[in-house]
């Protein structure tokens, strides 16, 4: 139920009020006399314990959805928490972190993990949890250092329920290798893609990179979603853009994997290098 307005809950006194006898002498519609001005300071009193409730109601719901009942969100949100280098401390039956002890800037410091996502896998019949973990290095995804991903190997160790089989997971970006016939205007593009305006040389590739930077991590690389992003593209000729041959690799000698649809990057995000993108810049004038 939505919390109504201040003027909603004094008519509600004002229309209460009415239903006494003993109270008809006070019918001033002065904005200034006592009895609007006690009517409006009660209806605003009441309109703040709504808000208090409100509060309250939100606070309950998010300790509720927070408590720990060990769900996928749970571990998750342990990843994000990890402090490299900071301690442990016992607060109750759990280990938590505190503040004592650490500046903002030092917290914000060893917060290393900037991505993570759980996946529940069966294993030999057996169930395991891996937490797939990235951090960032000059505001790119990237592996995380030995080091670190070790700490937080140690740390799961500690904070998890007794039993949990898990597995602490960090790699260098999937590969992505696609080809793109893109039909442009000429009006619009150059023969190399370029704008012919001079606001952008790369607008295809920018889109492409764009769009997996900005992927969930550990979130579906779609084929047909990039496509609709490429045919939206300013200068794209009737919305002709299609991607051709595209493949994923995450190891090392490299095995390129086809994409048929969709891919979920095993690293759980994805980067392209300029070899392993080919652009057919092809020239279609717009019918009008």
């Amino acid at each position: 139920m939505a919390t109504p307005t201040v003027l909603e809950i004094k008519n509600q006194i004002i229309a209460k009020k009415a239903e006494f006898t003993a109270l008809d002498g006070l019918e001033t519609t002065s904005k200034v006399g006592i009895y609007n001005l006690w009517a409006y300071v009660v209806a605003f009193s009441i309109w703040l314990q709504y808000g208090f409730f409100e509060t309250y109601k939100a606070e309950t719901d998010d300790k509720i959805r927070t408590q720990k009942v060990y769900t996928i969100l749970w571990f998750r949100d342990k990843a994000l928490q990890y402090r490299h280098g900071h301690a442990l401390v016992k607060e109750g039956y759990n280990l938590e972190y505190t503040g004592d002890g650490y500046t903002e800037s030092e917290i914000e410091a060893a917060l290393v993990v900037k991505r993570a996502a759980v996946v529940e896998k069966e294993v030999t019949n057996q169930t395991f949890l891996f937490v797939k973990c990235a951090t960032e290095v000059n505001g790119k995804l990237a592996i995380l250092p030995a080091e670190q991903k070790q700490g937080i190997v140690d740390y799961f160790k500690r904070i998890k329920p007794a039993g949990t089989k898990l597995e602490v997971f960090s790699d260098n970006a999937d590969e992505l290798r696609i080809e793109i016939d893109f039909f442009y205007d000429p009006s619009i593009l150059t023969e190399n893609g370029s704008r012919i305006d001079g606001t952008n040389n790369t607008p295809v590739q920018a889109a492409l990179r764009n769009y997996l930077e900005n992927l969930r991590f550990n979130g579906e690389f779609s084929v047909a979603e990039l496509e609709d992003i490429l045919q939206a593209i300013s200068g794209c000729s009737d919305r002709e853009a299609y991607i051709k041959n595209p493949a994923y690799n995450f190891q090392d000698p490299a095995n390129w994997l086809d994409i048929e649809n969709t891919v979920v990057a095993n690293s759980g995000y994805m980067e392209i290098e300029d070899a392993n993108l080919i652009i057919n810049f092809i020239p279609k004038t717009v019918a009008t």
